[in-house]
């Protein structure tokens, strides 16, 4: 029984369970016992991960591991949490839930080991690059690889477009200049241009209104797992 810590965002959460939804269903799913039982909380009340991790907000392990508690009394047996920057705490957050995690980042990691990239590009919230939420895994199992960040312009761009992407402008029409996804895709070019070879979506609100054929995308590779450990 798969338990998701949501809420962080709550459109990103609704995603994964679409993209779990859709996958199954163009692979032959055709009735509902042909999907996995799940577990959603949508955490929407726990402080922000990002504010924490920049010294501006409290904490939000403890309301995760009270959450991630009751969720293994309500028969949850594998935990995941669809916010990379919450991973920040995830060795402390699985210890004293006592459920073992799905590590997202640690999977995302993984698949650029498997694709052979030296050059990723890292979108992700100013509260996961401060508290090195990333860095920690390529260090242990990719140190060679180059990790290229946006400029401080850019990476306000990426914080503009998160905000976005929770609020009504991710409705605004296709081509403004103020919708999440041309936000993303600029930000995408320029780290493009400044040499990386894939990029890493490392917040899972991005994904909501933007998407990458050559991207490393977390919420894609959360979806994945679960189904992999589901056997869906």
């Amino acid at each position: 029984m798969i338990g998701i810590i949501g809420g962080a965002g709550v459109a990103a959460t609704n995603k994964l369970c679409e993209l779990i939804e859709i996958k199954l269903t163009q692979k032959g799913a055709f009735r509902d016992v042909h999907h996995p039982e799940m577990i959603i909380y949508q955490a929407t009340q726990a402080p922000s991960r990002a504010m924490y991790l920049e010294g501006r907000g409290e904490s939000f392990i403890e309301d995760f591991i009270t959450i991630g508690r009751k969720m293994k009394m309500a028969g949850a047996t594998i935990l995941c949490m669809c916010c990379n920057t919450a991973h920040y705490a995830i060795d402390e957050i699985q210890s004293l839930v006592g459920l073992p995690f799905i590590n997202v980042v640690e999977e995302v990691i993984f698949e650029i080991r498997e694709k052979n990239i030296k050059k990723v590009g890292l979108i992700a919230t100013d509260g996961c690059l401060k508290g090195e939420v990333y860095e920690k895994y390529f260090k242990k199992h990719i140190p060679d690889v180059q990790i290229i960040y946006p400029n401080s312009e850019q990476q306000r761009e990426v914080t503009t477009g998160i905000c976005n992407v929770k609020n009504k402008n991710r409705f605004l029409e296709e081509h403004h200049p103020e919708r999440p996804k041309n936000i993303f895709t600029r930000v995408y070019d320029h780290l493009i241009e400044k040499g990386a070879d894939s990029v890493i979506i490392g917040c899972t609100d991005i994904r909501v209104d933007f998407e990458h054929p050559q991207v490393i995308d977390s919420l894609e590779i959360l979806a994945n797992t679960i189904l992999k450990i589901t056997n869906t």
